[in-house]
């Protein structure tokens, strides 16, 4: 969005930074090698790349020709346990968070929360629509009960 990505906060590893069901924004297609040390990536986990983690940037280590990063959650004890090779690096933090629309956007995703996406304004529609119908008909009832017809004049 307005060239940001924005991902939803599933786990507590960076409270109190954000909260689990916010809403993060980041700047994606960053340069890795212009990162520092206290700065915020979200990357894919090194164990399975379906996974998109945010963490702090703990340690920029450069070995041989390749550029790595070790990381850990603000509320985390100790640091991640995997180094982040700079290819993993999706995006950085860019210090805007909206609370708790996260919990509404994973609902959603759900065929639950699809359905009643659906059902609940569409209902909606069809009652207002049923009352206006319902009120355009009683006053044309009323317009007539009053009019004095041609046999009556």
């Amino acid at each position: 969005m307005f060239g940001h990505e924005m991902y939803v906060v599933l786990s507590g590893s960076m409270v109190p930074t954000f909260q689990v069901g916010s809403v993060i924004f980041d700047t994606p297609h960053i340069n890795p090698a212009t990162l520092k040390v206290g700065e915020m990536i979200t990357f894919k986990a090194p164990y399975t790349q379906n996974m998109l983690i945010t963490h702090r940037i703990i340690q920029v280590i450069h070995r041989g020709n390749q550029l790595l990063f070790h990381t850990k959650g603000d509320a985390n004890k100790v640091a991640d346990f995997f180094l982040v090779p700079s290819q993993n690096v999706v995006a950085q933090y860019d210090n805007f968070t909206v609370p708790y629309v996260g919990y509404y956007l994973e609902f959603v995703k759900t065929k639950l929360g699809m359905a009643l996406t659906l059902i609940i304004p569409g209902a909606l529609l069809i009652i207002s629509q049923m009352v206006s119908l319902t009120r355009s008909l009683r006053k044309e009832l009323r317009a007539k009960e009053v009019a004095p017809t041609k046999s009556e004049v």
